[in-house]
């Protein structure tokens, strides 16, 4: 609404059109989204204290309330100066604060409130009510602002009343611990950057976390004035191409939630960087009239929820359970620090002279090159991306006992071989890492050893049926590394001369003795 009301009071005074207009209305509008972000970039740098050290609940209910506040010296600023002003901006700037205060807690506590193979799902709830709640603030801020006239205080009223609702919400949160007892500042800091450094995946989750956010800031800001610009749409309307956008987020993200199922699908990130990339080019290149313009933003918040869902899971997951606030923090941190450098770039852009079409256009370039880049960290996950297409497609997987895989540690899974495929189905039925041992015939095929590199397989030389069973089990162990409980520690050591841990047997469901000695290798 901020951004709207200085468009609106630049279009009534500056007499501009045209390219001059586009870029003065980028400029101002570049500078609403850096006082917003700038204190979430620099508050995040503490939140995760807070997180962690506070129960969650209490952090949400305590920054619900500061909300109103914000919201009431909002309305106040409006009615004393009905032009906007300063005083607007420093309530903004104090929104984005309350904001970075708020986000450690909102996303931590749904590890704490659900169990693992429902994080998905709550995510993609999380982000469906999430971005209702934006595109219901996108779409009435244009409304609001020409039903209020000379009035643009009683827009500010209403959205005191919509955080009164949101602060009555978070008393009905269920009460849950807080994560640790002690700890500042720079233990905060430390135990995150502790986090990150001892897992890859948890470090690349947020990298990729970093990268989307910041092109979403630069699309974000950039459809606004390619809202007024290029489609030349009223104050009412300006909203609904980003309103567009959120409506598909909500549904990409309710659907990549859903489909997920029991685990956290990383094969949907590639899915939708790919749908990103043509749905910005189409709008660069194509520059449609507004249904197109709807449609398009539309699906575009389709693939963007497909990204967001997994990328919040795999960082929640991954978090250890006593940093979560802290790793959600300093990822927000530099989150906030892209989504800073987005919105300074499009005005950059636009400053050089670049249009809002051809923002569009790097900003699809800008994606390829992400999503390349994806897939040269994580090439998993376009396997990943290929079983899901395959088994919501061609096959229908029925998956029982999936709880008999520990959500961490190590497990050893002895399954009874009886087709080829079966192995990329068993990948295909968890969200945890999977190295198979893999005969060396079928290691060296041309058609086959890309995927086994990629899967970190490991070699079985030509050997005899014993043999290869000897050697099953204890590269097998090598590769499992906690113990689940000491009798069985002993056991496996005395029949593997190894390491392993923990032994699924996916026929009886349950650790077995007997599945390790009846195993063969390829039977």
């Amino acid at each position: 609404m901020v951004a709207l009301l200085t468009i609106k009071q630049l279009s009534a005074t500056s007499g501009l059109s045209g390219a001059a207009f586009e870029q003065a209305a980028q400029g101002l509008t570049t500078r609403a989204f850096v006082i917003f972000t700038l204190p979430l970039m620099l508050v995040s740098a503490i939140a995760g204290v807070f997180s962690d050290r506070f129960s969650k609940r209490t952090v949400i209910i305590v920054m619900k309330s500061v909300e109103i506040l914000l919201m009431g010296a909002g309305t106040l600023a409006l009615f004393i100066n009905p032009a906007g002003g300063l005083l607007p901006l420093l309530v903004l700037a104090g929104m984005g604060a309350q904001s970075a205060l708020f986000s450690p807690s909102k996303y931590g506590i749904l590890p704490e409130l659900l169990p693992h193979h429902r994080l998905s799902w709550g995510n993609g709830q999380l982000e469906l009510w999430t971005f209702v709640a934006i595109i219901a603030g996108t779409a009435i801020a244009g409304p609001l602002l020409d039903v209020s006239g000379s009035s643009p205080w009683l827009a500010g009223l209403v959205l005191c009343l919509c955080s009164t609702a949101g602060f009555a919400a978070s008393l009905v949160i269920p009460p849950v611990s807080r994560a640790r007892a002690e700890g500042g500042i720079k233990d905060t800091w430390l135990a995150a950057l502790e986090a990150l450094k001892s897992d890859r995946i948890l470090t690349l989750g947020v990298l990729g976390s970093i990268a989307f956010w910041t092109l979403a800031s630069l699309v974000g800001q950039d459809v606004l004035i390619y809202a007024k610009a290029v489609l030349q749409l009223s104050d009412t309307l300006a909203g609904f191409p980003l309103a567009a956008f959120g409506v598909g987020v909500g549904v990409g993200a309710f659907l990549a939630g859903t489909i997920s199922a029991a685990k956290i699908e990383l094969g949907f990130i590639p899915l939708g960087g790919f749908g990103i990339i043509a749905c910005l080019l189409i709008i660069g290149l194509a520059s449609p009239a507004l249904p197109g313009t709807l449609a398009a933003m539309a699906c575009l918040g389709l693939s963007s929820g497909f990204v967001v869902v997994p990328l919040n899971s795999l960082i929640q997951w991954r978090s250890p359970a006593d940093r979560r606030g802290a790793v959600i923090a300093f990822a927000n941190t530099l989150v906030f620090g892209g989504v800073l450098a987005g919105s300074i770039g499009s005005g950059l852009l636009a400053a050089i002279g670049f249009s809002a079409s051809a923002i569009f256009i790097i900003s699809g370039l800008g994606s390829t090159v992400l999503t390349i880049w994806a897939l040269w960290l994580l090439p998993e996950t376009f396997i990943r991306l290929v079983l899901f297409l395959i088994t919501h497609s061609v096959y229908r997987l029925t998956i029982t006992g999936r709880d008999q895989i520990p959500d961490q540690g190590g497990a050893l899974l002895v399954p009874n071989h009886v087709s080829f495929i079966d192995g990329l189905l068993l990948l295909a039925t968890t969200d945890r890492r999977i190295r198979f041992l893999v005969d060396q015939q079928y290691y060296d095929h041309p058609a086959l050893n890309p995927f086994a590199k990629v899967m970190g397989a490991k070699v079985l030389a030509a050997a005899s049926t014993d043999e290869k069973c000897a050697i099953c089990l204890e590269r097998g162990a090598d590769a499992v590394v906690n113990y689940e409980t000491e009798d069985l520690k002993e056991r496996i050591k005395q029949i593997t001369g190894g390491g392993a841990d923990v032994v699924v047997d996916p026929v009886g469901g349950r650790y077995s003795e007997q599945a390790l000695r009846a195993t063969k290798f390829g039977s």
